[in-house]
């Protein structure tokens, strides 16, 4: 398809991915309103129920570099038709759930929808949009992650409020049957999908198994029940999947982008930035719920509306960051980004029992602010530091490293919240002792944001570190 055509019909392709993007966040916020109604139908646990969101978090770790790969031999069209058929079969089958044991069975299937989603989003816009315009696209589609993030929890509590839990997951069918016409419908413009070369499944294979085997290990450290055989495993199969990762990208025949490519200082230091940011800033958003409810008494509505805050000024911010860094690069605005959010996160360590409501929304915006400007450049950053056919992969990296650091920032907040609560047992206020145990927690998010600000500074501008050769090379 000529160039030209695919500027005409960029912002319909642009529709079937931003419908997918914002469809797969839109169930995740919903569902995190509906944990505790869903725990209490089902009759299970806390800690039970809990994998019904660890279930899906992990299949996404572990299918998304795996199908940014697949994607490259292909293309976007198979691509779209394959994670809607997965997400709306998912879907059906989340509704349809007796049990919490289906449930969780059922989001597997509906996250590896949401994995093929996940995994080409920013290679599709890479594609479709100029380089000039590519900030603006990945801002568009970062927005839909926000809108998805936005809606959520207002409609969650509204459906909870008229409807049975199952409705959460019914919504989502109506609105991804709507997208797969429109891949239908927009992706025949595009012709038929040639490979550059073969498909290098080993290299995705091995670090998606090696990355999921380091997560759940991370997780289940604070678990004492978990036999220390189990852990030994994980952590075997963590070394080995890495092992095998770069044995196969140290060999041309085998790479799936090659070790020269993260000679690119910019592709490894807007990874390693990324990975900063969502470890800094994740772990610390997860407790926050935890100090609105326990220490300062608001109902879960309230709560809400705090929460919403962070997605509100992403949904505004990024899509203005994206385009401002087409303009003049990506440098200062994702530096500024992590500066912003360290600064938010600065701000929330002092929070007290006393703080005024003022003073958390401030934080909070602050923290959206920061969040909304670093992570459009970054992306446009990491997608613009590869060669063309590169980027189905790099989008699938993208992705897993996203949730890779979400997820580590998860596991480390919680670890040492919990350690720290220990530490602190003999503080009898309850208020109190979550106060004291939390601003630890804080100072150590602070430093790792510093940490991305380094990153951030010392990786370069867009000038002086185009794609290289990554010893890929086709066959």
């Amino acid at each position: 398809m000529p160039d030209q055509a695919i500027q005409a019909n960029k912002y319909k392709l642009f529709t079937v991915g931003a419908i997918g993007t914002f469809m797969s966040t839109l169930d995740g916020s919903i569902l995190n309103v509906a944990l505790p109604t869903i725990s209490e139908s089902l009759h299970a646990s806390v800690g039970l129920v809990a994998w019904v969101v660890l279930s899906y978090s992990l299949t996404l770790i572990a299918l998304m570099l795996v199908f940014g790969a697949w994607t490259e031999a292909r293309g976007y069209a198979f691509a779209y038709k394959f994670g809607y058929y997965f997400f709306l079969l998912g879907s059906l089958m989340c509704a349809l759930s007796g049990s919490v044991y289906m449930l969780i069975a059922s989001r597997v299937i509906q996250a590896v929808g949401t994995s093929m989603f996940a995994a080409i989003g920013p290679g599709m816009v890479s594609r479709v949009f100029p380089d000039n315009e590519r900030g603006k696209g990945i801002g568009m589609m970062v927005m839909m992650v926000a809108g998805g993030f936005m809606v959520g929890p207002p409609l969650g509590g509204l459906i909870l409020a008229v409807f049975p839990w199952q409705a959460i997951f019914l919504i989502n069918i109506p609105i991804g049957l709507f997208g797969l016409v429109f891949v239908y419908k927009f992706f025949r413009v595009l012709p038929p999908h040639v490979a550059d070369r073969r498909v290098r499944f080993g290299g995705a294979v091995s670090i998606s198994v090696g990355l999921t085997s380091g997560v759940f290990l991370v997780k289940q450290l604070n678990d004492h029940t978990v036999p220390n055989v189990i852990l030994w495993a994980l952590l075997a199969t963590t070394i080995i999947g890495i092992a095998a990762f770069f044995r196969f990208e140290s060999r041309p025949a085998t790479a799936l982008i090659g070790l020269g490519t993260f000679r690119n200082r910019l592709f490894t230091m807007s990874i390693l930035t990324q990975l900063a940011h969502f470890v800094s800033t994740s772990g610390v958003f997860i407790l926050i719920p935890f100090y609105l409810e326990r220490v300062k008494g608001y109902e879960p509505k309230t709560v809400g509306l705090f929460l919403i805050i962070l997605p509100i000024l992403m949904f505004v911010v990024s899509p203005l960051a994206g385009r401002l860094s087409d303009r003049i690069g990506f440098r200062a605005l994702t530096t500024a980004g992590m500066a912003i959010s360290a600064a938010g996160l600065l701000l929330l360590s002092g929070l007290q029992v006393d703080t005024s409501s003022a003073y958390i929304i401030m934080a909070l915006v602050v923290c959206g602010l920061g969040i909304g400007t670093f992570s459009t450049p970054n992306s446009s950053a990491m997608m613009g530091s590869v060669s063309p056919e590169q980027r189905a992969v790099t989008s699938g990296i993208l992705a897993t490293n996203r949730n890779m650091g979400m997820s580590l920032g998860i596991a480390l907040a919680t670890a040492l919240y919990t350690h720290f609560e220990s530490a602190n047992a003999a503080i009898m206020d309850d208020k109190v002792r979550f106060v004291t145990s939390y601003h630890p927690v804080i100072h150590v998010a602070v430093l790792i944001a510093a940490i991305g600000m380094l990153f951030c500074l010392v990786r370069g501008e867009r000038p002086g570190n185009k794609p290289v050769d990554s010893g890929a090379g086709g066959c």
